[in-house]
């Protein structure tokens, strides 16, 4: 798939901005500041229904503005799917007349080397954000999830002291321990998928370095299926009740779980270069991409921000290889002269516009999103 035409007006420090990128590679060029990344943002928005930057969705509308609009025509073969998003200064966004149901973006930014120096809550988001990329019901059992656990907690502060806690939890259990057996599983399957592309990408992007492994880790075993896994859970939470009473929260379950990233069997948060674990991360956000192209038969849209940034001469030239073969890509840099000269479309970005500098650009006429 790929956007055809891309529209903003109040978006960030964009009060007006039309975009027609190329259905492969798109590079943004433009000294800081200039709304490079608040391009990306957009895209991403028009595709995905969220941004990559925050989760304050009224952030992005230019000061002033009580709305945003994001407008957008998405391609796929003949399919054709025009969508305008409007984000509301107070909160919350409109999308007409939805979003794409076979549009799918992968983003990276600097924030997501947190993945592998940050907490495992963002490993597990990652793993999560890709199972609902392939499987959108995940994204359903994680918020059921989420709710059960917050009323979990309540009540195990409500009965702490009480002599029927066991009887009054038990309910409580069979639920964690459902929707986590679904979740479990259904990790499970997605990290064989994005370990498999995970590798190829970074024999790709890193040809003499270890080989790179994902692990899912957990204190509760699964199973050979979801009733053996959901088994495992009830009983794990009966073994941790006193615990939990005396802590007010649910200490089994997915919400616990790591994935762990290994580099030539060593624990790539402790052991890696900055160089690697850059080119690790960048190698777990194209694997995303590569999953979701592999199941759903539809490439993502990639929306990179400063992606090259820290990389030596030698992976920015694998890098752009590898992203030549990925359908559309649009990413940001602020050295342009770097760049080979078959980097792809070029574009020089300002808050009044942007003008290709480099490459061959078909005109395309948008229908406006005022």
């Amino acid at each position: 798939m790929h956007v055809r035409w891309l529209e903003l007006r109040a978006f960030r420090n964009h009060a007006s901005l039309g975009f027609a990128p190329d259905r492969s590679v798109n590079v943004l060029t433009g000294s800081n500041a200039q709304g490079k990344t608040s391009l990306l943002e957009a895209l991403h928005v028009v595709v995905a229904g969220r941004s990559f930057r925050t989760a304050q969705l009224g952030e992005c509308v230019s000061w002033g503005a009580s709305e945003a609009v994001v407008g957008a025509e998405l391609r796929h073969g003949t399919q054709s799917w025009p969508v305008r998003v409007r984000v509301f200064a107070r909160g919350g966004l409109a999308i007409e007349p939805g979003l794409c149901p076979w549009a799918r973006a992968v983003s990276f930014a600097a924030s997501d080397l947190g993945l592998l120096s940050g907490s495992p809550q963002a490993r597990r988001g990652y793993l999560d954000g890709a199972a609902a990329k392939l499987v959108p019901a995940h994204g359903e059992a994680c918020r059921r999830y989420r709710l059960v656990l917050h009323q979990r907690a309540r009540l195990l502060a409500q009965v702490s002291s009480r002599a029927d806690a066991t009887r009054v939890l038990e309910p409580w259990d069979a639920q964690v321990a459902g929707l986590g057996s679904e979740i479990v599983h259904r990790r499970l399957d997605v990290l064989a998928v994005l370990g498999g592309v995970a590798q190829e990408v970074w024999r790709a992007l890193a040809p003499a370095g270890r080989g790179l492994a994902l692990e899912y880790v957990s204190d509760v075993a699964p199973g050979a299926d979801q009733a053996e896994t959901r088994e495992r859970l009830r009983a794990a939470l009966g073994a941790a009740r006193r615990a939990e009473l005396a802590r007010g929260v649910t200490l089994v379950g997915p919400h616990r779980d790591e994935i762990a990233v290994r580099l030539g069997g060593t624990d790539a948060r402790r052991f890696a270069s900055r160089g690697e674990q850059r080119v690790a991360v960048l190698s777990l956000r194209l694997a995303e991409a590569g999953a979701v192209a592999r199941r759903l038969g539809v490439a993502p849209v990639l929306v990179l921000d400063d992606v090259l940034t820290e990389l030596d001469g030698g992976a920015r030239r694998r890098v752009l290889e590898w992203l030549e073969r990925q359908g559309q890509v649009v990413f940001s840099t602020t050295d342009e002269a770097s760049l080979p000269r078959a980097a792809g479309t070029i574009w020089s970005v300002r808050p009044s516009g942007v003008e290709a500098t480099r490459g061959v650009v078909e005109p395309i006429a948008a229908e406006g999103v005022a």
